[in-house]
């Protein structure tokens, strides 16, 4: 076997080193797919609500959650969406509300519905793709099954609005909101986006329950109004809550 030449040798070194000793690719920032989250921070009066925890409305009485769930979609600014619909259920996540591909940069301001808009409150739930959480097996217990269409809010717990407050009063309220007139809408401007990580950004909605009963402009008073399913008969008490959630959102 004839030998090799030196010169053919080092160049073959030399190739074999160059392809196992290639340095990563480096990814510009500006590829990389940016992602959005948006949470939800529920509290009552400023304190981190919890389930089954005692809390004190406006008129002294003792209260406490047992479920929160509500439906926003159109999350939307300038003609550019971040998503279309998402449930918040607190029994299942404290915080997500949704989380997915968006440029954070693009909704320095937003606008948001409370609740389906009337079209999509009437189409057939089952379906929707798999994946929408608006399809009937994702929005569970948030669609009336009994009655076209989704509920918006639905707000539970216990209250005890006796005059001795020890506890032996205790009895459930249930807030189940949602039909098209009920439909909110609202909107904030100078979002603080905080960033995760390179592509993560998030957004941190507070909802502070206790506004829901003690609102801006009407109250809602547990011993007299603590049930609603949105029966013609409590349309008005609907009405005050819905207005009086959308209050209760801030940054």
């Amino acid at each position: 076997m004839k030998n090799i030449p030196l010169f053919l040798l080092l160049i073959f070194a030399c190739v074999f080193y160059s392809c196992n000793n290639k340095q990563p690719h480096e990814v510009d920032p500006e590829e990389l797919e940016l992602k959005a989250r948006v949470n939800i921070i529920p509290n009552y009066n400023g304190v981190p609500m919890e389930f089954n925890q005692n809390y004190t409305t406006q008129e002294g009485y003792t209260i406490e959650f047992t479920k929160l769930n509500f439906i926003m979609t159109n999350f939307k600014n300038d003609g550019k969406q971040l998503f279309e619909s998402a449930i918040y259920k607190f029994e299942d996540n404290k915080k997500l509300l949704w989380e997915g591909v968006g440029n954070y940069t693009d909704f320095t301001s937003f606008s948001v519905n409370i609740g389906v808009d009337s079209t999509q409150n009437h189409e057939d739930p089952s379906a929707r793709e798999a994946d929408d959480p608006l399809f009937i097996l994702n929005s569970g217990d948030m669609h009336w099954g009994w009655n076209p269409g989704y509920i918006f809010v639905m707000l539970e717990g216990k209250a005890d609005t006796s005059v001795m407050q020890d506890g032996s009063g205790m009895t459930n309220f249930a807030y189940h909101i949602g039909n098209d007139d009920l439909l909110r809408t609202f909107n904030f401007q100078g979002l603080d986006w905080s960033k995760v990580n390179s592509q993560l950004f998030e957004l941190n909605l507070n909802l502070d329950l206790y506004k829901i009963f003690d609102g801006e402009t009407e109250d809602i008073d547990i011993k007299t109004e603590r049930i609603s399913h949105t029966n013609p008969g409590q349309i008005a008490l609907s009405e005050k809550f819905i207005d009086n959630f959308v209050k209760a959102l801030s940054l």
